[in-house]
């Protein structure tokens, strides 16, 4: 569970970002295709962060997306592919339909069920939202230099989170930069054009989180 871990607090720092004023209506995810790509740093551990939107679905007359983050370690069985079927908001990570991933060279798992139930759970308190939005101001807007390039962005401060964030909407996932105790995220790369890194057909996990039979 030490990859799912990760994953979720990289899904949570892009909500850490926006201040309090409507910050629950300002994030959300890019059109199909977009990405964005990160160079990160989780207690001294590097990572390649990639956040991607490869597919759209309605289900119940609902416009969904599956949304990707795909992260990359020096160490290779740490590697993890998580995808998530969501609406288009951040904010509602916790009303995910459905849920794939891959650890490391591991079979594509694809969550349903009382699984998914756990994974809404863990997404909702994860997510930050109600301690990060009443926390977080706006120190000001500056031009911020990271791998990617320098931009015009919104500089966000948690004093409860000990935490500064740089946003700019009109990248994808907004995030510019982001660092805090234990962390440093900086965007390195954006673009088009992303698919789905998992070519494999996912099998069906049953209870406890073994594959189904």
């Amino acid at each position: 569970m030490r990859s799912l871990t990760l994953t979720l607090l990289f899904f949570s720092l892009v909500p850490a970002a926006w201040a309090q004023a409507n910050c629950l209506d300002q994030v959300k995810f890019p059109a199909q295709g977009r990405w964005a790509e990160y160079k990160a740093t989780y207690k001294e551990e590097p990572y390649t962060v990639r956040y991607s939107v490869i597919g759209e679905e309605s289900r119940g007359g609902k416009p969904l997306q599956w949304v990707e983050l795909r992260m990359e370690g020096a160490k290779k069985d740490r590697n993890m592919i998580y995808q998530a079927l969501v609406p288009g908001s951040l904010v509602e990570l916790g009303q995910v339909q459905e849920v794939v991933f891959k650890a490391g060279t591991q079979p594509a798992m694809k969550m349903s069920g009382p699984m998914i139930e756990m994974i809404r759970g863990q997404l909702e308190k994860q997510s930050f939202y109600s301690e990060i939005c009443r926390g977080v101001s706006l120190v000001g807007k500056e031009k911020i230099t990271v791998p990617a390039g320098t931009f015009q962005a919104l500089h966000f401060r948690s004093t409860e989170q000990a935490s500064d964030s740089w946003v700019s909407p009109d990248l994808p996932f907004s995030l510019v930069k982001s660092s805090g105790k234990g962390y440093l995220v900086e965007l390195t790369s954006q673009g088009e054009g992303a698919t789905s890194s998992i070519k494999e057909k996912p099998r069906e996990m049953g209870g406890m989180g073994q594959p189904s039979r």
